[in-house]
């Protein structure tokens, strides 16, 4: 259920900032408004100047290299989340004890089995709302992907293969493979989760990559593409984070 809360609030803070800016005007160096000069203009000179210098003109390239820095700059907070799982996963059975003994559910056991679940929690540096920070971060940097891909010219009128960056997929390839790639971040990541309700995980499974194909069929495709990249890089870096910490609880264990 926190899964289906936080998808929610994903989509809520997501169109709160994408309706900050003003979509109806190009970006110029000269824009007064805070978020269009000192965040989307920026980002967008970055993109053109590492499409245009290093990648041969090619601006669907740089977004998707773009996308890996993002994600690379981001990993200390992925690494703390998965940490946190690992710290979930581990106290899982000492939290079923805690909720077969408080089972009634009288006001004073339900307070009692809050304190001794936060005290449980705390010991073992286990936090149920770390797994929203990544989330919240992410937020601003997909706005600024957005507006500077729907507002700067050159980033809209670029070709990418058969994609026109600016306008949406008429074939529908690129919104499908984000739904599959969407579909493999949530099943990689999610096998390291335990205690989830299984009807819950299954249903969070179905809907991220029914929301993805939804917003990528109707969504710039150069949006589409930085989702896409970014959840294949997510895939890859669960896969390096569980080797990882596999190896160093085994050598812990030795």
């Amino acid at each position: 259920m926190l899964k289906h809360k936080k998808k929610l609030f994903f989509i809520f803070v997501s169109i709160f900032l994408l309706a900050g800016c003003d979509s109806s005007n190009v970006i110029q160096s000269s824009h007064t408004h805070f978020f269009d000069h000192y965040f989307i203009y920026p980002f967008s000179l970055l993109i053109l100047f590492i499409g245009n210098m290093w990648l041969h003109q090619s601006i669907g390239f740089s977004i998707m290299l773009v996308t890996v820095g993002v994600r690379m700059l981001l990993a200390p907070l992925n690494i703390l989340q998965y940490k946190n799982q690992l710290s979930n996963k581990r106290i899982q059975p000492q939290l079923k004890e805690l909720k077969e003994k408080y089972k009634d559910k009288d006001h004073e056991s339900q307070q009692q089995y809050q304190r001794e679940m936060m005290k449980l929690l705390k010991e073992n540096g286990a936090n149920p709302l770390m797994g929203c920070l990544p989330l919240l971060v992410q937020l601003p940097v997909f706005s600024i992907v957005y507006y500077a891909i729907r507002r700067i010219d050159e980033i809209s009128a670029s070709s990418f293969l058969w994609l026109d960056l600016g306008h949406a997929d008429p074939y529908f390839i690129l919104p499908i493979a984000a739904a599959v790639a969407t579909y493999l971040q949530s099943k990689v990541m999610q096998s390291d989760v335990e205690g989830m309700n299984q009807s819950h995980a299954v249903l969070s499974r179905i809907l991220s990559p029914l929301m993805a194909l939804s917003f990528g069929i109707f969504s710039p495709s150069g949006l589409v593409l930085y989702w896409m990249t970014g959840s294949l890089f997510m895939i890859f870096q669960s896969f390096v984070l569980k080797k990882i910490f596999q190896e160093k609880v085994a050598l812990e264990a030795k």
